[in-house]
């Protein structure tokens, strides 16, 4: 999967031409000049400034193919997916985990820290350094860094670029990212996890979610991510905590927040996990795991899982009258189990919509570290390329 998006900046025609260029070597669509020429419109002397271009800075390989007859073999252009590289620090279950990018998506190389519950800023602080340390030493000869992206869940500060609060570590509180990773791996992009994966999703797509797009995730917390024709919507960070949305419902029940009566207190794995290990003692935290056990469960037979997923499903509905969209994908260990989903879809349906509105479609959809990896390097990638073409040869 390419991560760069090629973007038609107010740049010089033979820079857009660069650009467009290795877009489409880079996704696979053309190999050679002449397919350049034919599809961008280009006269022959044009594509070979563009090509060579490409050439000098590596982003391109040419190669000699085969002959279809007489005279000297057919060249043929690869993408140089190894030019440039981002690194991406994330959170999955109770670890911090790393990740090198490259620009097809590839992960080049992989690492993680396992964080005690227990952990506060300083803990996390140096397990992060860590990995970017290391993800910048892993890269391989003739490799470039775009920089470091750390995606995260919780509560976050884009402006300040600062971790304010996260429920797998609640000693954590006001963390400076973007000061801590800067100097080691900068430049720095800080996102939520939620955008990072509906920006790879909408990549993915074929319509590429056209329209407005909600990503819900039930798991370990509650969030919700909201794009617009495949672009994210979080202009500060703290955006979609539907998770921290308070219910009468839920009385004084006290929530990682501060707060009391949230709808993770009734809906959120780590306040359901007690209740599900008391009937199946071994069920495991780590979301990924936990997936395939929730699976062959009967869940709907403990009237905790239908009442959090009526609250769940009333949020939703009610989600849906500020943003109005057009689909809503859910993500995260409850949806794997049929008969929890099948219900969930028909309470919500229940639910309705206003009068001259649609009810949105509902999607089911895999959770995958890979969609929020390849989300939150892709703006870095992207970016590195449009600055190096922008550059003068």
């Amino acid at each position: 999967m390419s991560l760069v998006t090629i973007e038609p900046d107010l740049v010089s025609a033979h820079t857009r031409d660069c650009r467009r260029a290795y877009g489409l070597v880079l996704d696979g669509q053309v190999n050679s000049r002449a397919e350049i020429s034919r599809r961008l419109g280009l006269r022959s002397t044009s594509t070979s400034r563009v090509v060579a271009e490409l050439l000098e800075h590596r982003l391109l390989i040419e190669t000699s193919g085969a002959s279809a007859g007489r005279g000297r073999p057919a060249s043929v252009l690869i993408a140089n997916t190894r030019r440039i590289g981002a690194s991406v620090i994330y959170v999955s279950s109770r670890s911090l985990a790393g990740a090198l990018v490259d620009l097809s998506g590839h992960l080049v190389v992989e690492r993680r820290r396992a964080m005690p519950e227990q952990a506060g800023n300083a803990e996390l602080a140096a397990a992060m350094a860590a990995l970017a340390e290391e993800l910048l030493a892993a890269m391989p000869p003739g490799m470039s860094h775009a920089g470091t992206a750390v995606s995260l869940s919780g509560l976050i500060d884009l402006r300040l670029g600062q971790w304010l609060l996260a429920s797998r570590w609640p000693k954590m509180r006001g963390l400076d990212i973007r000061a801590l990773i800067e100097p080691i791996a900068g430049p720095v992009a800080i996102c939520r996890n939620l955008d990072a994966e509906l920006r790879a999703r909408a990549i993915r797509a074929a319509d590429g979610f056209a329209g407005g797009t909600m990503l819900l995730h039930w798991g370990w917390g509650i969030g919700l991510a909201y794009a617009q024709d495949g672009e994210p919507y979080a202009p500060t960070g703290s955006f979609g905590e539907i998770g921290h949305w308070r219910l009468a419902a839920l009385g004084e029940k006290p929530c990682g927040c501060g707060n009391t009566g949230c709808l993770e207190t009734g809906a959120a794995l780590w306040a359901l996990l007690p209740v599900l290990r008391r009937h199946w003692p071994d069920l495991d935290e780590n979301e990924t795991r936990l997936t395939g056990q929730l699976a062959a469960l009967d869940l709907l037979s403990l009237p905790e899982i239908e009442a959090a997923a009526r609250l769940l499903a009333r949020s939703l509905a009610n989600a849906c009258r500020i943003l109005f969209p057009a689909r809503i994908a859910v993500s995260g260990p409850f949806v794997r189990n049929a008969q929890l989903w099948a219900r969930l879809v028909t309470l919500f349906r229940e639910e309705g919509t206003m009068d001259g509105f649609a009810m949105p479609e509902l999607l089911g959809v895999e959770s995958g570290h890979l969609y929020e990896v390849h989300g939150a390097a892709s703006p870095l990638l992207s970016h590195a390329i449009a600055s190096l073409l922008s550059a003068k040869a």
